[in-house]
């Protein structure tokens, strides 16, 4: 059980009003304060007329995270200083503390959360409010928790799109900085055969897990706390030529760094989908996937976010996992 729903315990809730092309970043320092995870909340105006549709604005997101109480000014003091020190497209407005009630917590940000279309075919929806799949939908219900991934953020819809894009019947995916499993799962719903989901949060592959079950596909999926290269949690089955499709949805630096792993985890033919970096950092992840032997198919679009779609050389066939 998440300490969240501990009513024994008080926490303080930090708010951190963020422009939109900041956002991940002060997600970042916010989560390395907070044990269950962040929050996302961005500006939206709402169509009351059809079924559900929004659109984002171009104004500040609010960030949101729980700490226990007492956070004391000496926290605060560091917390602040870490947001100081990030290289920000805009000025914060506003770092707020405010005592709030577990349960109101645990409950609040459900309801920036609902269901969203991505494409044709897929459709993600909270897993507490009933959907009936039209013929031919590929249908993911989500309970992200503390893990990173509801649809809804911009680079997830990109990974998204790119999974309906480009998995085929009887793949193999690889889901590196998986959060809450919803493109491992989504790439199960869309035809894949199995998928392996890797975090460096072992609270958060629960999460994945969870959710896999919930969906139904926790036959097929394999999620583990690690990453690729030493942190490779499957012994006997190196990250080498190991999927045909890999989808990585993390932060620029990470992307670039692990750029070389992501292309070796890559079958002949196999298809990379990476995002987590602005426009600002979209050379330099371009760079790095060249640099990489791989080929660059496009770079998709939303907002500031960017999303690379890149093959590896050869002829792509689904091939069936050792072990």
């Amino acid at each position: 059980m998440s300490a969240m729903n501990d009513d024994s315990i008080r926490w303080v809730q930090i708010a951190v009003r963020a422009a939109p092309a900041d956002v991940d970043m002060v997600a970042d320092v916010l989560s390395a304060f907070a044990p269950d995870g962040v929050a996302i909340h961005p500006a939206i105006r709402i169509d009351e007329g059809g079924e559900f549709a929004y659109e984002e604005l171009p104004e500040p997101s609010t960030v949101t995270a729980a700490v226990r109480a007492p956070f004391v000014e000496e926290e605060r003091r560091r917390l602040e200083a870490a947001l100081t020190a990030l290289p920000l497209a805009e000025a914060l407005t506003t770092v707020a503390y405010i005592d709030v009630d577990a349960h109101d917590w645990a409950e609040e940000w459900k309801r920036f959360y609902t269901l969203q279309r991505i494409g044709r075919r897929l459709v993600v929806h909270p897993s507490w409010e009933p959907y009936e799949p039209a013929p031919g939908e590929a249908v993911v219900a989500l309970d992200p928790g503390a893990a990173f991934g509801t649809g809804q953020h911009e680079t997830t819809r990109l990974c998204l799109a790119g999974l309906e894009a480009h998995v085929r019947a009887g793949d193999e995916v690889l889901d590196v900085g998986a959060g809450s499993g919803v493109l491992a799962i989504a790439a199960l719903k869309l035809g894949a055969r199995a998928a392996r989901a890797l975090d460096v949060d072992a609270a958060t592959v629960e999460v994945a897990r969870e959710n896999a079950r919930r969906n139904g596909v926790d036959a097929a999926l394999e999620a583990a706390p690690g990453s690729l290269g030493d942190d490779w949690p499957w012994p006997g089955t190196p990250p080498v030529a190991c999927a045909d499709v890999v989808v990585a949805n993390i932060s620029a630096p990470t992307v670039i760094a692990l750029m070389p792993a992501l292309a070796m985890a890559l079958r002949p033919g196999g298809v990379l989908i990476a995002s987590g970096f602005i426009a600002r950092d979209a050379a330099a992840v371009l760079g790095r996937a060249e640099a990489s032997d791989l080929a660059v198919v496009a770079v998709a679009e939303d907002g500031d976010w960017r999303c690379l779609i890149a093959t590896r050389g050869g002829e792509r066939t689904a091939t069936a996992r050792p072990g």
